[in-house]
């Protein structure tokens, strides 16, 4: 019995000893924290609410299709918003782009910004356009325009092609499918420097 009333008698100051210590603890937390230092808050992020609030933006879209032929083609951008006045028509920067050539070769690209024409299945790249193909050519340009509806690949500006043992140069350049073969014109001006043993 004498062991019951002491359990009882521990409980019971327990009850009044641990929210006491609370409580202390809590006034302790309170009573002797310092003011906060401004230059070590946690920074926030540095951007225009406002801009935010009036236009439709996306991060790092992702766009994918095929075209006529059933090839794969994949964008992708760091940020992509429609144009004001025409939703068909979607701008888009820091564009990395692939395209299945074939089962086994593919063309990468990647440009500083795009204009997309998704009704008219369209893209219109710039701003320093670089095009590579798995099996080693390169080719830079200023704008690339693609009509992915007629398979098809255009630059209205010089070009410059590197790859093994060549390096050409050319002031248009268009490429399509042709009977199921991949084929490109060069024209206005157009200067190769071939190494056949390359």
């Amino acid at each position: 019995m004498a062991a019951t009333n002491t359990y009882s008698r521990v409980v019971a100051w327990v009850k009044v000893i641990l929210p006491l210590l609370a409580l202390a603890l809590l006034s302790t937390l309170f009573l002797l924290s310092r003011t906060p230092d401004p230059n070590r808050a946690i920074p926030f992020a540095e951007v225009d609410v406002e801009e935010l609030a009036r236009e439709q933006r996306l991060g790092n879209p992702r766009i994918a299709g095929t075209l006529a032929d059933g090839r794969e083609v994949i964008f992708t951008a760091d940020r992509a918003a429609p144009v004001v006045g025409n939703s068909d028509l979607i701008e888009a920067q820091q564009i990395e782009a692939r395209l299945d050539l074939s089962p086994d070769s593919l063309l990468m690209v990647v440009a500083g910004n795009a204009l997309f024409d998704l009704p008219g299945e369209r893209a219109d790249l710039g701003d320093d356009v670089h095009l590579t193909t798995s099996d080693g050519m390169h080719l830079r340009t200023d704008r690339l325009q693609f009509d992915l509806g007629a398979s098809q690949v255009s630059s209205p500006g010089d070009v410059h092609v590197t790859g093994p043992g060549l390096d050409l140069t050319a002031g248009t350049m268009q490429a399509s499918t042709v009977d199921g073969d991949n084929v490109v014109l060069f024209n206005n001006g157009v200067r190769v420097l071939y190494d056949p043993q390359n």
